[in-house]
């Protein structure tokens, strides 16, 4: 069982809430038993308990932890030879080293946009293995053929069968509908909807459209239904990414070749896009393609949308796109660094903060809860050494989160490194 949770006070740090930009020189943020923020504010105005643990993170900028709403928890870029090898148990097991490295990064809430069972987020929220506060999708619905059909060109089909993952392969409104049923049933949050091709499938191309507006209909009816959160699209195509918005789609994942009338479509919804920068670097990175992590087909498709993605990302965000943080980060790989890219590529450090914090918490319903540095919320936090709003380069380099607090436990406290 976690230890019981002590009230703190956190002193001298400069305070950026998440609201806004203006930030507080010389902050104090005090927590109570249950880990929940009691007072956020300067330190002059505040009233610090004498007997109160005190965590002194002079020199530190304090801000709400990450929320990254596209993740991987289960997956790792591997050559095909280590994937064959993976039974489930590797995959539970993964998933939950995973989940540890990316709070011990910072990261205090995920969603998963797919292969990690319902379980692993119990596994969290009981305590009993640290990660994020977890919401999962189960397995993502893909027509036959689609980007998560794992079919090979030699009929082979990479992927490990999982009792509480059910088949997510469907073709016609009424598969397509009791598709959705079972990952609802298997304990999904979300349904994730392949509506295009993608990178990674050996057997589609990122511009086809996958899905009909009316299959995709479909799950977001049953989604509604069921009183979960929602539904989001694995989107990269031109008109994959329209129909994902006529039918209904929560937020676009991807959007790489986002075009005029789809950026009308999603202010006029008000749909957020996740651009996930971070996967598509990795993708791209010299050293996994040698290792042969990245098959060939995939580095050919990203060289196509690489360029593409960066100037679709910054138009979108010129015409006023809400903008949310999602990675498609894979074991091994590092989420913070998203905020980095955002910023890089015209979102400006502050906006590119509300993106993991403020606007991620108000897609996953939690901005009750999470998202921003005010009192009754949960006390999820980190601090970072130097100021991202002048430096936002540092979000690359694991070496500057120096601390990590997530429900009232400190995670990790790298203040002596």
């Amino acid at each position: 069982m976690p230890a019981p949770i002590r009230p703190v006070v956190l002193l001298g740090a400069r305070l950026l809430d998440g609201r806004s930009p203006d930030a507080i020189a010389d902050g104090v943020l005090l927590t109570d038993d249950q880990g929940r923020i009691v007072a956020a504010g300067p330190v002059v105005a505040t009233s610090v308990p004498k007997d109160a643990e005190r965590i002194d993170l002079t020199g530190l900028t304090l801000l709400p932890g990450i929320i990254d709403c596209h993740v991987h928890l289960a997956l790792k870029l591997e050559p095909v030879h280590d994937q064959v090898q993976r039974s489930a148990t590797d995959i539970v097991v993964r998933s939950l080293e995973t989940g540890g490295q990316f709070l011990e990064a910072g990261v205090t809430t995920v969603r998963d946009a797919g292969y990690a069972p319902a379980g692993i987020k119990r596994a969290f929220a009981s305590g009993a293995f640290p990660g994020p506060r977890t919401q999962v999708s189960c397995r993502p619905l893909s027509q036959t053929g689609g980007h998560g059909d794992e079919w090979t060109p030699s009929g082979t089909i990479l992927t490990t069968e999982m009792s509480d993952l059910p088949p997510g392969v469907a073709d016609g409104v009424d598969a397509v509908r009791r598709a959705a049923r079972l990952q609802i049933r298997a304990g999904a949050d979300w349904i994730k909807v392949m509506a295009t091709g993608g990178v990674l499938s050996a057997a589609d191309t990122p511009d086809a459209s996958q899905f009909t507006v009316d299959e995709i209909q479909v799950i977001v009816e049953e989604a509604r239904a069921a009183g979960i959160h929602g539904t989001f699209a694995h989107a990269e195509g031109t008109a994959g990414i329209k129909n994902a918005l006529r039918a209904g789609i929560s937020s676009i994942e991807h959007g790489d070749l986002i075009d005029d009338e789809g950026i009308d479509l999603m202010l006029e919804r008000d749909v957020p896009l996740i651009p996930t920068f971070n996967i598509n670097f990795s993708l791209m990175d010299e050293g996994r393609i040698a290792r042969g992590e990245v098959p060939p087909w995939a580095v050919q498709k990203m060289g196509y949308l690489f360029e593409r993605q960066q100037r679709n990302f910054r138009h979108a965000v010129e015409r006023g796109v809400r903008v949310v943080m999602g990675t498609d980060s894979f074991a091994g790989m590092y989420p913070p660094a998203e905020l980095a890219y955002m910023s890089q590529y015209g979102l400006g450090p502050f906006r590119a903060i509300q993106a993991a914090t403020t606007e991620a918490a108000r897609l996953l319903g939690l901005a009750d809860q999470v998202g921003t540095l005010q009192a009754g919320k949960q006390a999820d936090l980190i601090a970072v050494s130097g100021d991202p709003l002048a430096e936002p380069e540092l979000w690359r380099d694991p070496a500057r989160i120096v601390f990590v607090m997530q429900g009232g436990r400190v995670v990790a406290d790298r203040r002596g490194a």
